[in-house]
């Protein structure tokens, strides 16, 4: 029996169909990550549960006997005049559809496609009343595909029946009344699938259904202009598509630039040869790779098309990139990315550094934010600000000193937050950030006080005099990632400035007894056989929790360990919560220090520079 083109098929296909091979045929992927956790991330699982829970009398159509039985109960239950279900299985000439939610009331369908997607019912009007397409734009692109297949599945399976297609998402305009709404939502993971690492996962719902369905986020848009637009391209495409799975075949395309995303390219004992290799042939380990050039997708957004040129004339070496097509682009960091060998400070940071004022304060914060609202007032998606962490250099040639604060209730943090964060700051010195995210998130708090009705003068008085505006005005706030690009290159880095790129190129670079002492204190100094020391977000400390080894190493693994720590299937468990918060903890504290480290590191440079 030929294998059924399914939604998540389409989906694949549709982004490059040469994928649909490689994903039918289980070409292992780079796309490693703990799917329960990236779900919990935006709260896909919890939406899903919730916009069940808005239809009354909805049957679940499950898999548990098999695909064909899904497929033969529900056909069974549309016979009925009127019904509504969950996760139909509609099939026909070899498609494949599980559809969210399907309303029937005699001869019209209702398919509804439910999104963790944020959507925006303010926006959309306002887009509406100038004559302007909402769904048009490119972000909506992938979802109205994906309906529109479903619509022809079921066009083809009811050829009487009128379809009416409907997206349903979380809608940013709303707020909620309801406190801890997402504590209705219990999530608990079952068995392993496969062998994948994707756990099913159900969502056990403990709140008041009636007073869901008057305080519920969501919104149901009929988006049946979009579809019916694109439906002569969907039904051809997955002919084709259907095609190839018939005969096992490769779809041949195109080259480029967007090859730059496949996640085809990891091998195993079963695929010696990767996807992205089948594809690219000589060309996919070619080193240094073309890919590796920094801005790769802007430069070949450019009228030249830089890029998919090369490609096509096989020059994929990152030393084939035209240099004038680089130079004095984005800071020169992909030029220096290719013709620079050697560390530099340039002199000009002298002069972006003289206004500094002591006591230095290096900060980072943590975020999270779900599709559900964590509290009464808030929005789909609205952030909760849950960490700080902030090394304290109070005199020129001081060691530096370490503060923190970590939210570990289930209650609204950002004041506490940044009450916390302003009797440390205060009014005097300089205040260290790397990217203008927590700038940006001062402001978020300061603006948040009217819509979270709360009020504190003297906090919101400090936010707006710490806050730091525009580039031009002066203010305690200096951004060392703009420092970094503007200024400071190790090949170590390539094109890139993260922390997370700069700090290992300082440690390579650097011969400093202090800098050594600061990770020691931390227990994040180790060297390899060489003598170099192994990046200390590599050391941090990790978790093992149902199989899996956790770690928090970046901000969507802290705003995931965070979710998981207060809402997650972990959350009764202090001795794993216990665990969690110490990984916050370490975490957000080397971020902090790796400032520090950058800093002394190129005062230490510049001090050299002037002996």
């Amino acid at each position: 029996m030929s294998p059924f083109l399914s939604k998540s098929d389409f989906k694949i296909a549709q982004s490059c169909a040469a994928k649909l091979y490689f994903k039918k045929n289980g070409f292992p992927t780079s796309k490693e990550d703990n799917e329960y956790l990236l779900m919990l991330a935006d709260g896909g699982y919890m939406i899903g549960t919730m916009a069940q829970l808005l239809f009354e009398g909805g049957f679940e159509i499950k898999t548990d006997n098999g695909t064909e039985f899904a497929i033969k109960e529900t056909e069974q239950y549309l016979e009925q005049e009127t019904v509504t279900l969950f996760e139909p299985a509609i099939e026909i000439d070899h498609m494949l559809v599980r559809v969210d939610i399907l309303q029937k009331e005699k001869n019209v369908i209702r398919l509804i496609e439910v999104k963790s997607k944020s959507f925006d019912s303010i926006e959309f009007l306002a887009a509406s009343q100038n004559n302007k397409k909402y769904f048009e734009l490119a972000e909506w692109k992938e979802y109205i595909e994906d309906i529109a297949f479903q619509k022809h599945v079921l066009q083809k399976k009811f050829p009487g029946a009128k379809i009416e297609a409907y997206l349903m998402m979380p809608d940013k305009a709303k707020t909620t009344p309801i406190e801890g709404l997402i504590d209705w939502f219990q999530l608990q993971s079952t068995e392993t699938v496969g062998k994948t690492k994707f756990r099913k996962t159900e969502v056990v719902f403990s709140g008041n259904v009636d007073e869901l369905r008057k305080g519920h986020i969501l919104e149901m848009v009929n988006v049946d202009v979009y579809v019916d637009k694109i439906m002569t391209m969907i039904a051809g495409n997955a002919q084709i598509y259907l095609k190839a799975l018939q005969t096992n075949t490769k779809i041949d395309v195109p080259i480029e630039t967007s090859c730059s995303k496949c996640e085809f390219t990891e091998t195993n004992t079963d695929f010696a040869t990767s996807g992205f290799q089948q594809c690219w042939g000589r060309l996919a380990d070619v080193k240094p790779h073309l890919f590796e050039l920094a801005q790769l997708g802007n430069f070949n957004r450019s009228k030249e098309k830089y890029i998919d040129t090369l490609i096509k004339q096989g020059k994929v070496n990152l030393n084939d990139m035209p240099l004038e097509a680089i130079e004095n682009k984005y800071s020169n960091r992909p030029y220096y990315q290719i013709t620079k060998k050697h560390e530099f400070l340039l002199n000009e940071i002298t002069e972006e550094i003289k206004s500094i004022r002591y006591p230095l304060f290096f900060i980072d914060f943590e975020t999270s934010q779900m599709a559900i609202p964590y509290h009464a007032g808030m929005r789909p998606y609205g952030k909760v600000v849950f960490q700080w962490s902030c090394h304290v250099i109070e005199r020129e040639g001081q060691e530096p000193k370490h503060h923190e604060w970590l939210n570990t209730v289930d209650k609204y943090p950002n004041f506490e937050f940044a009450k916390a964060l302003r009797n440390l700051l205060g009014e005097r010195g300089t205040i260290m950030i790397w990217s203008p995210y927590e700038n940006t998130i001062l402001k978020d708090i300061s603006s948040s006080f009217e819509t979270m009705d709360f009020s504190d003068v003297e906090l919101k008085a400090w936010l707006q005099r710490t806050i730091r505006y525009s580039k031009e005005e002066d203010s305690r706030i200096i951004d060392l990632h703009e420092l970094a690009k503007r200024y400071y290159f190790h090949p170590k880095m390539g094109g890139r400035t993260s922390i997370k790129v700069t700090l290992p190129a300082v440690l390579a670079a650097s011969k400093s007894e202090k800098i050594k002492k600061y990770l020691v204190e931390m227990g994040l100094y180790r060297v390899t056989e060489n003598n170099e020391i192994i990046d200390p977000y590599k050391q941090l400390p990790k978790l093992e929790l149902d199989g899996e080894v956790l770690d928090v190493s970046n901000g969507t693994d802290a705003m995931m360990a965070y979710q998981e720590m207060l809402y997650g299937k972990s959350k009764a468990n202090t001795s794993i919560k216990s665990v969690y918060e110490n990984m916050l903890l370490q975490y957000c504290k080397l971020d902090t220090l790796a400032m520090v480290i950058v800093w002394e590191h190129w005062i230490s440079f510049l001090k050299q520079r002037a002996a």
